[in-house]
């Protein structure tokens, strides 16, 4: 349900694109908090809000996301030709954000963000660290091979028993990912997951990009992507092109 591959991107690419998302959030919230732009064309709902967000990223008017996208998605590279060998070049653009997480924030609940459904996978997910996250940093914890029915039920009880000892989830193993800066966590959406709580003095943000299963039915209803994007209708063959312009 959840691979690492380390190196994707180089770490001068890691640094700008961090400088340039911690820009943006600054940007984004004054953009909603004096009303000139909807909250929901730049950040997306996302668990345990405080001091965290699933902040909304743009596409060709950023330098910085269009090389990171480059070195990750191009053909040749070993991400791009995994996500291409799973879902197919026609694989729709389905989320383009950052998840931001400063100190203080605390942990999400273990969730998944996709049903379980027989289709596998419905998605593919890619988180790019842009820095070395350490533990007290709070990494996503993955619970592997998770992306099943027993699990997903077993979760569902838990909603009323959440400290049972009983279940699959009692006994499961699980990875924290303490990525390193240009490292990626590749995973099916219907795994569980949860992100922790950051008790360190540093903000942690992750780039991430998902591509949605083209074989459902088209929709970005409740994808983390700008509405000028949704429209666009992006999938992995197209948005090479664009990044190859």
């Amino acid at each position: 349900g959840v691979a690492r591959i380390d190196n994707c991107i180089p770490k001068t690419t890691t640094s700008d694109l961090l400088a340039y998302v911690n820009s943006q959030l600054e940007t984004s919230l004054a953009e909603v908090s004096d009303n000139s732009t909807p909250q929901l064309s730049r950040f997306a709902n996302v668990l345990a809000k405080k001091n965290r967000w699933d902040m909304l990223l743009p596409l060709e008017e950023s330098p910085e996301i269009m090389s990171a996208l480059r070195s990750l998605l191009a053909r040749g590279t070993i991400l791009g030709a995994t996500i291409e060998s799973i879902l197919g070049p026609d694989a729709e653009l389905y989320e383009l954000a950052s998840l931001i997480s400063d100190p203080g924030s605390e942990p999400q609940v273990l969730h998944p963000d996709f049903p379980y459904q027989d289709t596998l996978p419905p998605a593919l997910t890619c988180f790019v660290s842009l820095q070395d996250i350490l533990p007290s940093m709070g990494p996503t914890t993955f619970l592997p091979r998770s992306a099943n029915a027993a699990y997903h039920e077993d979760l569902k009880q838990r909603l009323w028993d959440l400290h049972s000892t009983d279940g699959v989830i009692a006994t499961a193993p699980n990875v924290l990912s303490c990525l390193k800066a240009g490292d990626v966590s590749l995973y099916n959406p219907m795994t569980l997951h949860c992100g922790g709580a950051n008790r360190s003095e540093v903000r942690r943000c992750l780039f991430y990009f998902s591509f949605r299963n083209p074989v459902l039915d088209p929709s970005t209803e409740g994808a983390s992507l700008r509405p000028e994007l949704k429209e666009r209708g992006l999938t992995l063959r197209s948005l090479r092109k664009v990044l190859e312009k």
